[in-house]
C-alpha cells in the first residue's frame, strides 16, 4: 500500500469517527441509555417468560431468547443508524418505507398468514411479519411532511391529501380485518390534524364518525362483539385476562421473584401480550410501577422537546411518534389490567416479537434523530468544532 492510500484511508477513519462523536454529541444520550436499559430487561423478561412457552411447544428452553437477542441486536444497529438521518434525509426514508409497508398491506391480502378469519401476518425468510406496525411510524413521519407541506393551502387541500393517504391504508386495514389496528390509525391522524390546526368541532365530527363505525363493526362482527362481551362481563370470561389479573395479585408488592411465576405456564401470550403480567408476578407491583414511570419519563422528555420545536414538520412528527409510543404502551399495560377489551399489541421494547422490535427500533431512532441538538458548526477531521 503506498502513501496516498494510507493517507486517504486515514481521512476516511477520522472523517467516520467524527461523525460517531458529532453524533454522540447531538443525541439525546439520557432517552437513548432508558431505551437500551430497557431493551435488556425486556431480554430478561423474555429468558423468563420464554422457556414456559418453549416447553410447552417441545423447542429448546432458549429458543425465544436466542432469537429476541439476534432481534433486539438488529434492532439496536437500526436505531442508531436511523438516528443519524436528518429532516430531509427521514423525508426520504418515511416515504421508501411508508410505499413498502403499502405493498406489503397488499400482499398480507393475497398471501398473508389466516388466523381467526383475519389476515394480519405474512412469511419472509423464514420470520413472520406484521406490516401494520411498520406502516404506522412512517404513516405519521409523512403524514407531518404532507400537513407541513400544504400547510399554507387552503384547508380542504391540506386535509383532503392528508384524508386520502389515510383511507387507503384504513381500507387495506379493514379488509385483513383489523378494527383495533383501524382504530390506532384513526387516534394517531386525528391528533396530528388537530395540532396542525384543525378545528375541534371538526375532530368531535370525525371522533361521531369512528363511533359509528365502532357500533357497526361491533354488530357485523361476531370476534369484535365476542371481545367487546368478554370486556363487559355481559360474556364468557377472557380466560387470558383472568390469569393476569390474578398474577399480580399472587406477585404482591415485590414479586415471587425472578422466573418463579406461574402465569407464563398458563397464558399462551405470556411473552408477547400479557409480558406485564409476568412482571407482575415475578418483581411485584413495586416493579411494575417503575416500569410505568419510565416510560412516563421518556415520553414527558419527548413531549417537551416537541413543545421546543419551530419546525412544523419536526413538531408534527414528534408529535405522532410519541403518541404511537404512548398508545402501545397504555393499551398493553390497560389490556394486561383489564382496564381495555384484550387487543395484540406489544409493550415496547420488552414483548418478545421480531415486528414489534424492530418497527419500536425505527420509531425511536427517529425519534432520536428528531432531538438531536445541533452542538456543532462543521465537521473538521480532527475534532468537533463546539458553538
Amino acid at each position: 500500500m503506498d502513501s496516498w492510500d494510507i493517507k486517504s484511508n486515514n481521512v476516511f477513519d477520522r472523517r467516520y469517527l467524527n461523525a460517531i462523536k458529532k453524533w454522540w454529541i447531538d443525541i439525546d444520550k439520557i432517552n437513548f441509555v432508558i431505551v437500551l436499559g430497557i431493551i435488556i430487561f425486556g431480554l430478561m423478561m423474555t429468558a423468563s417468560s420464554g422457556s414456559a412457552i418453549a416447553k410447552r411447544i417441545n423447542v429448546d428452553k432458549f429458543f425465544f431468547l436466542k432469537k429476541q437477542m439476534f432481534f433486539a441486536m438488529i434492532a439496536l444497529c437500526l436505531l442508531v443508524i436511523i438516528s443519524f438521518l436528518d429532516g430531509e434525509k427521514i423525508k426520504i426514508f418515511s416515504l421508501i418505507g411508508l410505499g413498502g409497508s403499502i405493498i406489503f398491506l397488499l400482499l398480507v391480502l393475497l398471501f398473508g398468514s389466516e388466523a381467526k378469519g383475519a389476515r394480519r401476518w405474512i412469511s419472509l425468510g423464514g420470520f413472520t411479519l406484521q406490516p401494520s406496525e411498520f406502516t404506522k411510524t412512517f404513516f405519521v413521519v409523512f403524514n407531518a411532511f404532507l400537513l407541513q407541506k400544504f400547510y399554507h393551502e387552503k384547508a380542504h387541500i391540506k386535509y383532503g391529501v392528508s384524508a386520502g393517504l389515510y383511507f387507503v391504508i384504513v381500507a387495506l386495514l379493514i379488509l385483513q380485518p383489523d378494527f383495533g389496528m383501524t382504530l390506532i390509525f384513526t387516534a394517531l391522524w386525528a391528533v396530528q390534524l388537530f395540532l396542525s390546526g384543525l378545528p375541534l368541532f371538526s375532530i368531535s365530527l370525525l371522533g361521531v364518525i369512528a363511533a359509528v363505525g365502532g357500533i357497526g363493526a361491533y354488530l357485523v362482527f361476531p370476534h369484535i362483539r365476542d371481545r367487546i362481551s368478554k370486556f363487559t362481563d355481559s360474556g364468557e370470561k377472557n380466560y387470558q385476562v383472568e390469569r393476569s389479573l390474578d398474577a399480580f395479585v399472587n406477585g404482591s408488592f415485590f414479586g415471587e421473584g425472578p422466573g418463579n411465576g406461574v402465569v407464563k405456564k398458563f397464558i399462551p401470550d405470556a411473552h408477547t401480550d400479557f409480558v406485564f403480567a409476568v412482571v407482575g408476578e415475578e418483581y411485584g407491583i413495586f416493579s411494575c410501577a417503575m416500569i410505568i414511570i419510565v416510560f412516563a419519563y421518556l415520553i414527558t422528555r419527548i413531549v417537551k422537546r416537541a413543545l421546543e420545536e419551530e419546525d412544523l414538520f419536526t413538531y408534527l412528527a414528534l408529535c405522532g411518534l410519541m403518541m404511537q409510543f404512548t398508545m402501545q404502551v397504555i393499551v398493553n399495560v390497560g389490556v394486561s389490567l383489564r382496564l381495555f377489551p384484550t387487543k395484540g399489541m406489544t409493550l415496547p421494547f420488552i414483548s418478545y416479537g421480531g415486528s414489534s422490535m424492530m418497527s419500536m427500533a425505527i420509531c425511536f431512532g427517529l425519534i432520536l434523530a428528531f432531538t438531536k441538538r445541533k452542538y456543532h458548526k462543521d465537521v473538521d477531521y480532527g475534532n468537533i468544532k463546539l458553538m
